[in-house]
């Protein structure tokens, strides 16, 4: 069984390497079942290049389409971090 069945939300932090994974792909894949079925938000995706932004990889592609990706790119920079993480917890305590 998958351990995802039990998780009420998903952070998954994307990057060059993690649209490499197939772990990967099958969490978002199940996270989106899991928003159909339940209609609610279960997936908050994050990036740390822009490796997701450019991609063909068809979920990828959907990620971009379907959900807000926080930015931390530039997560050296305090202003610009602080400002994309504080959209995140927004965006988690709308879920509830």
């Amino acid at each position: 069984m998958n351990q995802f069945v039990s998780m009420t939300k998903l952070i998954i932090v994307l990057s060059e390497h993690a649209l490499q994974s197939a772990w990967v792909e099958r969490e978002v894949v199940a996270a989106r079942e899991k928003e159909d079925r339940e209609q609610r938000p279960v997936l908050f995706p994050l990036r740390l290049d822009d490796a997701v932004m450019s991609t063909t990889k068809a979920w990828a592609a959907d990620v971009r389409r379907r959900w807000h990706i926080g930015d931390f790119t530039q997560w050296k920079s305090h202003d610009a971090y602080q400002q994309t993480f504080e959209r995140l917890q927004q965006d988690l305590k709308k879920s509830r």
